[in-house]
C-alpha cells in the first residue's frame, strides 16, 4: 500500500497525514507543537524526495484462496471447511459449490459477509465451537437439524457422520 506523508498541501499544525499512521484516540492527545513538530520531520523527508511510504499488505485472503485453487486443482479434497465469512471468499467457495464439492464455514455470527450467507452452505458461530467437539447425541436439536439438513441435500463425506447419526 502506498501512504502520502507529501505535507506541501497543508497546515503545519495539520494532523490530516499523521491520522493515516496514528489512532485518534492517540492524536486527540497530542498537542499541537507535537503535530508540527511531526509535520516537520515529514517535510524533511519530503526535502529529500520521499513523498509515500509503501507498506507491505497482509494478504492471507488471497493466500488461502490461492490454497484452495491449489488443493481444487490437485482434487485432494470433497468437503472444504473455511474460517472466515470474508466476501472475498465468494468467489473460490461459489466455483467449489459448482464443482460439487461441500463447503463449511466457521466465523464469528454477524460477521458474514451477505454474499457467503446467500450461498446457502452451512455456517458456524466459532464461539459455539463446543458444538462440535461433542458426541453427536450431545449436538442441540438446531445444530443436528442444520447438519442433517445439508447431508441429506449434498451427502456425507467418507467417514464422516450420516444423517442417521444426528
Amino acid at each position: 500500500m502506498s501512504l502520502s506523508i507529501d505535507v506541501s498541501s497543508i497546515a503545519n499544525d495539520s494532523p490530516e497525514i499523521v491520522k493515516n499512521f496514528l489512532k485518534k484516540s492517540f492524536i486527540k492527545k497530542l498537542d499541537i507543537e507535537t503535530i508540527a513538530f511531526l509535520n516537520s520531520k515529514l517535510k524533511l523527508l519530503n526535502q529529500q524526495g520521499i513523498l509515500k511510504l509503501e507498506e507491505l499488505k497482509c494478504n492471507f485472503d488471497v493466500e488461502i484462496g490461492r490454497d484452495m485453487l491449489s488443493d481444487f486443482n490437485e482434487d485432494k479434497y470433497e468437503t472444504y471447511v473455511l474460517w472466515s465469512g470474508d466476501s472475498d471468499f465468494h468467489g473460490p467457495i461459489s466455483q467449489l459449490i459448482d464443482d460439487e464439492k461441500k463447503v463449511v464455514i466457521f466465523s464469528i455470527s454477524g460477521r458474514i459477509a451477505s454474499e457467503i450467507d446467500e450461498l446457502g452452505i452451512p455456517i458456524f458461530d466459532v464461539r459455539k465451537i463446543k458444538e462440535f467437539i461433542c458426541w453427536p447425541r450431545e449436538l442441540s436439536e438446531s445444530i443436528k437439524s442444520k447438519i442433517g439438513a445439508y447431508i441429506k441435500a449434498k451427502g456425507t463425506p467418507q467417514g464422516g457422520p450420516s444423517a442417521k447419526d444426528l
